[in-house]
């Protein structure tokens, strides 16, 4: 059985929500890059995803993960291609495996079906969704290549 990576995952499914295939391009997209940290220190391997505050039907969503230093560029359609100008609420996790690995598990006709390691966001809960979140970016036509998301434990 195979295991899924919730990161990327969640890239491929802000590109399906898109409606458009991941070849696509969008005009207008601004750059966008930044920083996450949690109380000061760089976070490595969160997600950072903007949601659409308004719903004019131009603006898409876009996301992003985080490096070793905590930097991130933002991806609408193809990798880093920026972001639709606009205010977006913004939502970063990340996901680690926890606890000890599951028990292989083979079923009758001798295939995998072990469960895959348990994973959990160990980011503060309040930055999971938009509607717990208080961070909010306005990106303007220009973009944004200094964004600061400094997450609270």
């Amino acid at each position: 059985m195979k295991t899924y990576n919730p990161i990327l995952f969640f890239l491929s499914a802000v590109l399906v929500l898109c409606g458009c295939s991941p070849k696509a391009t969008l005009s207008g997209l601004a750059p966008v890059q930044g920083v996450v940290t949690l109380d000061g220190n760089p976070v490595e391997g969160a997600i950072v995803s903007f949601s659409p505050l308004q719903s004019n039907g131009e603006m898409r969503a876009a996301a992003g993960q985080t490096d070793a230093q905590g930097k991130f560029l933002m991806t609408t359609l193809s990798p880093q291609d920026g972001v639709t100008p606009g205010k977006f609420a913004v939502t970063v996790i990340k996901y680690e495996k926890y606890g000890p690995p599951p028990l292989k598990v083979i079923n009758e006709s001798g295939e995998d079906v072990t469960p895959p390691h348990p994973e959990k966001n160990v980011l503060p809960k309040k930055y999971e969704t938009r509607e717990t979140s208080d961070i909010q970016v306005t990106i303007p036509d220009s973009g944004d290549k200094n964004i600061t998301i400094d997450l609270k434990s």
